[in-house]
């Protein structure tokens, strides 16, 4: 069955290779933004070593409720566990403030960086509802309109539809809150970005403000980067098996050696053996690349199953619950996000309307479509870093443009490695209390 969580797995992997001394050495700016790690591809894979990091109390108990979008929806039998979504809420005991927090690409309703931030606006005094991106499995299946996800408008108001039922059968009578707030990050920042436009224009939450946190402009950009990142390191099939089985025997290596200790997963732990430590650009790259595409396989495979376009799984592939799908994800694995795009969106999407063409799929998948309101809403925000992996030149510059003052832009952290750093923490709660 299709029961594979590729985000946890890699972890270990990049865990184990930092450990054993495939990284290189750090050095720290001297000024005032204390982020220590200056290599935007090691901050993407690192993240926040713990005594950098925001001092949250974790909620101890979170609330988690599966919801049924489609009533009439038939789900395959691959994905007979995934007939629902699931989202966790945070509750206060008093009328608060409810904030939405969406994950980024594949990333379910938990997580670290949902953890961090649930954490901080629930310590803050809101209400917290963490959702999955409509890129997650059991979104694409349970709540997607299409079950093709990647255009972000049609992404986002499968978002938003998920948002209005939660509310409206299972949170409204459950807490009392005083103002609605969204936030997301990554992908999910876009998706941010869109559903406060959706509500001025439905006004179903009236969002009093919005916060984008690490947004691609242009998605199919972003991923072209990050799959880049894998091809232009490992150009052949043989050279990804003598990669993977560096990764794989490294990481097992430390369980051979000590059975009874566990693989540290931390920031710490890969903080310090990257300050001695003298890797290559162009492994940090593979490595991103190779957790992305992992990522990025699960995506593929479940759009095709559901809307059977027959890409990877042959049209009207019926199997048991119990069947075994390893060569469609062999086959994932090889295939980037932009093959997806062009050969699977677009037939898919044209199928619907003959006269999308690629540039306009491209259009949809990008924030310039909403370049006017991103100038103009006062109640919508950006978080961002200079050195963001997956920006494409020009992007942030045009960012810092249509945001203007309401745009804080950190000197480094890469892609999200300094989402828990203590001042980006603060910087994000004080938005929403300002």
């Amino acid at each position: 069955m299709f029961c594979f969580n590729p985000t946890t797995f890699i972890i270990r992997c990049l865990s184990a290779l930092f450990v054993f001394g495939i990284l290189c050495p750090l050095s720290a700016s001297d000024n005032s933004y204390g982020y220590p790690i200056e290599n935007p591809l090691a901050a993407t894979i690192i993240g926040t070593p713990q005594e950098y990091q925001a001092n949250l109390s974790v909620p101890r108990k979170v609330k988690l409720f599966k919801l049924k979008v489609f009533k009439d929806r038939v789900t395959p039998n691959y994905f007979w566990y995934n007939d629902k979504i699931t989202y966790g809420l945070f509750q206060q005991k008093q009328k608060a403030p409810l904030i939405f927090i969406i994950a980024g690409t594949g990333g379910n309703y938990t997580g670290p960086k949902m953890t961090t931030m649930s954490s901080a606006f629930y310590n803050a005094g809101f209400h917290v509802v963490t959702l999955p991106s409509p890129t997650y499995m059991s979104f694409i299946i349970a709540a997607s309109n299409s079950s093709v996800p990647g255009l972000l408008d049609e992404d986002s108001h499968d978002l938003y539809n998920v948002m209005k039922l939660a509310w409206s059968t299972q949170l409204k009578s459950r807490i009392e809150v005083s103002d609605f707030y969204v936030t997301g990050y990554s992908l999910g920042g876009a998706q941010t970005a869109y559903l406060a436009y959706i509500d001025e224009q439905q006004k179903f939450f009236n969002f009093k403000k919005a916060l984008v946190i690490n947004t691609p402009v242009s998605l199919l950009n972003s991923v072209d980067i990050l799959d880049d990142y894998l091809d232009n390191n490992i150009k052949t099939g043989k050279e990804f098996r003598v990669f993977w089985q560096k990764i794989w025997n490294t990481a097992t290596e430390r369980f051979v050696a000590s059975p009874t200790s566990q693989l540290q997963l931390t920031p710490e732990s890969l903080f310090e053996a990257y300050k001695d430590q003298n890797p290559k650009d162009e492994d940090l790259e593979a490595l991103i690349g190779t957790a992305f595409r992992i990522s990025a396989a699960s995506l593929m495979v479940t759009a095709d199953v559901m809307s059977q376009s027959g890409y990877i799984v042959p049209k009207g592939t019926k199997a048991k619950i119990t069947a075994d799908v390893t060569d469609y994800f062999v086959v994932a694995h090889r295939t980037g996000f932009m093959e997806y795009a062009q050969e699977l969106m677009l037939p898919f999407y044209q199928g619907r309307d003959p006269e999308i063409t690629f540039e306009k799929l491209v259009q949809r998948a990008s924030l310039y479509p909403l370049e006017d309101y991103l100038r103009n809403s006062k109640k919508i925000g950006l978080m961002h870093n200079e050195d963001d992996i997956i920006m494409a030149p020009g992007e942030m510059d045009w960012l810092k443009d249509v945001f203007g003052d309401r745009s804080k832009i950190y000197p480094r952290g890469g892609h999200l490695g300094n989402m828990a750093y203590k001042d980006n923490v603060a910087y994000m709660v004080e938005f929403f209390e300002n």
